[in-house]
């Protein structure tokens, strides 16, 4: 072979290797595209980030002085507020006026929702005063050490709290949420629907349908009664025992899954009375010329009754023991039911 057809020939094996290293990087580079196009089919989307929870700021009074307010309104004026934390004290008085006062803490102010023949009839208590303040992050709840409020007695009111004990006296109805501490209610005239999930509610000398519930925490109701044909009283608790006395509502439902029932007074003609605990006893103490229908089921404990009862009749097919009978001529109807604890009912 000749020396150009040497040259020739190894001209052509280089250019064939080049062609195939250029071939493999193609390749290569396919390979690497689709790798990454299956990638972002397969791969889940990213989470959107979660919005920030927008913290509002408790404007605080600059002074040492006690932040104090009121304004005039009607006089069955519908009043909402929330309290993030501090004792609270609301009284009814004979003024058509809301006097709002907060010691060692927030400021406060009002906001008129609705008015009626210029008389405000719905306002909105302020843990800051919107005439001269501006924030549009501030807390409309109010703080402080001591939280007061005059309303007049014919008011609703209607209370939102983080944590808060509580007064109210002499209103006219009342709606609480309380999310720990102890609420008291005294001389509510037309009902009563309080909650609180870490405290006591206890209500006295007060009317018409009330609705009582805590989650650990003890029930007590006294020398309460009816506004209203059909009022119902109801309470409930996860955790505590259920103390009535003179409940004058003729549709009782009480209920405890952790607590005993005590209940003191009449049952009246026509009433309905439903007392059901899981783990507590069930004492009646009644007057001796009471008259009911009882139907009774309990489980660990015993029925004993210190007044005697006419037709008896007992049914236990398993553990759980059922027991109806009656006293006098059966005007009411009681419901019993405990799972372990026992039932008595005493003399008054």
């Amino acid at each position: 072979m000749s020396l150009s057809s040497q040259h020739s020939a190894l001209f052509s094996i280089k250019m064939r290797k080049i062609h195939i290293n250029l071939i493999l990087i193609i390749f290569a580079l396919l390979l690497s595209i689709g790798a990454s196009f299956s990638l972002a089919q397969t791969s889940p989307p990213k989470p959107a980030p979660k919005p920030h929870n927008k913290v509002r700021k408790i404007i605080k009074n600059s002074s040492d002085t006690p932040a104090e307010k009121s304004i005039a309104v009607d006089a069955g004026v519908n009043i909402s507020l929330c309290v993030s934390d501090g004792k609270l004290k609301i009284n009814g008085w004979e003024r058509n006026e809301i006097r709002a006062f907060v010691n060692g803490g927030s400021q406060v102010g009002f906001y008129v929702l609705q008015k009626k023949k210029d008389n405000p009839v719905w306002v909105k208590v302020l843990g800051y005063d919107p005439t001269t303040n501006k924030e549009t992050d501030a807390e409309e709840c109010l703080a402080g050490n001591e939280i007061e409020l005059d309303v007049p007695r014919n008011a609703i009111v209607n209370i939102k709290s983080n944590s808060s004990e509580m007064v109210i006296d002499s209103v006219g109805k009342v709606s609480v949420e309380n999310a720990g501490g102890d609420v008291f209610l005294n001389n509510i005239e037309r009902g009563i629907e309080a909650r609180t999930y870490e405290g006591d509610v206890t209500v006295e000398n007060s009317s018409g349908a009330m609705s009582l519930f805590s989650t650990t925490g003890n029930i007590i109701a006294f020398d309460v009664s009816a506004q209203e044909v059909g009022d119902i009283f109801k309470a409930k608790t996860s955790n505590g025992a259920v103390t009535l006395k003179n409940v004058g509502q003729r549709q009782i439902e009480v209920g405890s899954n952790s607590g005993s029932i005590n209940f003191s007074g009449e049952f009246l003609s026509g009433g309905q009375y439903s007392f059901g605990t899981s783990n507590g006893s069930i004492i009646l103490t009644i007057p001796q010329n009471s008259s009911f229908r009882i139907n009774a089921s309990y489980g660990y404990g015993v029925f004993a009754s210190e007044m005697p009862l006419q037709n008896i009749e007992k049914n236990a097919p398993s553990r759980i023991q059922n027991l109806s009978a009656q006293m006098g001529n059966g005007d009411a109807s009681l419901k019993l039911t405990t799972v372990s604890g026992a039932i008595r009912i005493r003399k008054q």
